[in-house]
């Protein structure tokens, strides 16, 4: 009897340390894009060796972001924005060094991912990278599909692009969400996939959307008149500080509704 007692309690420790061991530290989105006052990324592990795991709902499908490749073939790069309660990320690997789609499972919008790897700062946001190297891979799990995130609602323009270094508000507080402009209208740009559009709403405010050739917005016809657009709230910022170049990624023309809440493009002719 002692002798199966101490098996036991031996069986039992030895999965407590498994589990231990097993066991992933997830760390909130949130943390991980600390900004200071100019909007430079203050997370400790950025630019370190040190792997993160980040867990939340994928806002796009893998290709939907994809650009052009100078030679006019379409970029495999993998650029997935994972959301979870307290910000957005993107989590990418460039095609063209290598790395991108190829090396990677696919992620379908609604997927809710796992992801863990090295740390990175582009264009103004800290993402999840392999450091141009696919040799320093990140890890993708999908552990369920399916989920819907609800965007944010954002009924007019005026001070969504303002920085603020505590994310509280502004273009940081919305920087990798989903959002959803209400009630614009596109005002300038060519209707072309690789585009950069300007929306305003009623009072005037405006805002840049990109088209980006992998969501094939453009192969449908423009809608007209008032708008509601959704898509991922996105900063491409090259230059220090890193307190601007907010825009906004539709993922496909299915995010383009008129405001009256259809979606449908034979009734968007009523807007002409």
């Amino acid at each position: 009897m002692k002798r199966n007692t101490g098996i036991l309690a031996l069986l039992i420790a030895l999965c407590t340390i498994s589990t231990i061991v097993c066991a992933q530290t997830i760390t909130s989105i949130g943390e991980i894009n600390q900004v200071d006052d100019q909007g430079n990324p203050v997370f400790a592990g950025l630019q370190t060796t040190d792997k993160y795991t980040i867990e939340g709902v994928a806002v796009n499908s893998t290709g939907a972001f994809c650009g052009m490749n100078e030679d006019g073939s379409m970029a495999m790069d993998f650029i997935v924005f994972v959301q979870d309660e307290t910000g957005g990320m993107q989590v990418y690997s460039g095609g063209w060094y290598g790395g991108g789609m190829a090396l990677y499972p696919e992620v379908k919008q609604g997927d809710r991912i796992r992801a863990t790897g090295l740390t990175g700062h582009f264009g103004g946001k800290t993402n999840m990278n392999d450091r141009h190297n696919p040799d320093q891979t990140f890890e993708i799990t999908v552990l369920s599909s399916g989920e819907e995130i609800k965007p944010i609602a954002i009924e007019n323009l005026a001070g969504v692009s303002d920085f603020d270094a505590t994310r509280a508000t502004g273009g940081e507080y919305y920087q990798g969400r989903l959002v959803e402009f209400k009630n614009v209208q596109i005002i300038e740009g060519e209707w072309q996939n690789g585009s950069m559009l300007t929306v305003a709403d009623g009072q005037g405010n405006t805002f840049t959307v990109e088209l980006r050739q992998g969501t094939k917005i453009a192969d449908s016809v423009q809608p007209q008149g008032s708008l509601n657009i959704v898509g991922v709230f996105n900063q491409e910022d090259t230059e220090a500080p890193f307190m601007e170049s907010y825009l906004l990624w539709p993922r496909s023309i299915e995010d383009f509704k008129s405001a009256d809440g259809s979606s449908m493009v034979e009734e968007w002719n009523v807007y002409k």
